[in-house]
């Protein structure tokens, strides 16, 4: 745990240190690369009820990490909770580096007001859990990670695309891009539906509704193309979307968000709509794919595993008291 080097500090972080954020996290975590690209985008788009603080962590001159908090402005929340987080060079990350870049945001986000502090690790990160444990925090709850192998799966994800196209004919239900989409409404259509569907997941702690403009500059998100968001239709009602997101330097082929309106759940909307996504991805040339959701999130969690998606570690947060 203990390590021969002076104390590190910690710097805010600029724009420009967006590439040193992305290649720190991705040399920390390489199945889990980050895109510089994203990070960049993200960092010049803040979400307009979100505070974040970030920081870049020296040990002299060099640059061995990055530190980042992130809490919702108090005035739209009722539990003040903030989020921790960041990454050390492979090369010094251990139990306690770790434990003390936690312990530096955590005296930043309690200054601020924070009176629930979260944190997370990797199911098969060991060390980080073990220095969120040193500080106190206690295990809550775990999301699952999943992935598709593409070439293995082909016949069987265009079998199972062309069945869900079927039944949605079947249903009077259109399914197609956002790019063709002529209703000029859409957008603010896909938005309410999208806050609605992210009230419904599963959560410790509570969330609160996106603002219009932080969905536009979603959609502007590098990886994010209209012409590969999928939304299922019927008549004027948006019923469903999903978009696989296509990190544009580095990184898996992910799904970004699918979500389905609360009318339309069990009609088999979402599986149609990832289907696409995944047909749209095997034409494209993408070998495999990664997708994500809440341990508790039982009907999505059905749909990945009927689809041929196998686990890969997943995240599990911690939260503590202060």
């Amino acid at each position: 745990m203990g390590r021969a080097m002076r104390a590190l500090t910690y710097e805010p972080a600029r724009i420009d240190d967006a590439m040193v954020w992305a290649d720190i996290y991705t040399a920390a975590q390489p199945e889990r690369a980050v895109d510089p690209v994203q990070t960049r985008y993200d960092w010049e788009h803040p979400a307009r009820n979100w505070v974040h603080r970030r920081f870049v962590v020296r040990d002299g001159a060099r640059a061995v990490g990055v530190a980042g908090l992130a809490h919702h402005k108090w005035e739209h929340v009722s539990v003040r909770h903030a989020s921790l987080g960041g990454e050390i060079l492979p090369d010094i990350r251990d139990r306690g580096t770790l434990a003390e870049l936690h312990r530096f945001l955590e005296r930043i986000a309690i200054d601020e007001g924070a009176k629930i502090l979260r944190g997370s690790a990797m199911e098969n990160d060991q060390v980080r859990a073990d220095a969120l444990r040193d500080l106190g925090f206690r295990r809550d709850r775990a999301s699952r990670r999943w992935q598709l192998d593409l070439v293995e799966g082909r016949a069987r994800i265009l079998a199972m695309a062309e069945a869900s196209r079927a039944r949605m004919r079947d249903q009077g239900i259109t399914l197609t891009t956002l790019d063709r989409d002529r209703d000029p409404d859409v957008v603010r259509k896909l938005w309410s539906l999208s806050n609605a569907a992210d009230q419904d997941i599963p959560t410790t702690l509570p969330t609160i509704e996106e603002p219009l403009e932080d969905f536009v500059d979603w959609l502007g998100f590098p990886g994010i193309e209209r012409d590969r968001l999928w939304l299922a239709r019927r008549g004027d009602d948006v019923l469903g979307l999903s978009v696989l997101e296509y990190p544009p330097v580095r990184g898996v082929v992910n799904t970004a968000w699918t979500a389905t309106a609360r009318s339309a759940r069990g009609q088999g909307v979402a599986r149609a709509l990832k289907c696409e996504t995944l047909v749209q991805a095997i034409g494209l040339g993408v070998d495999r794919v990664r997708t994500g959701n809440d341990g508790a999130n039982d009907p999505i969690l059905h749909i990945n595993a009927s689809m041929g998606y196998v686990p890969v570690p997943g995240r599990v947060d911690y939260l503590k008291d202060v």
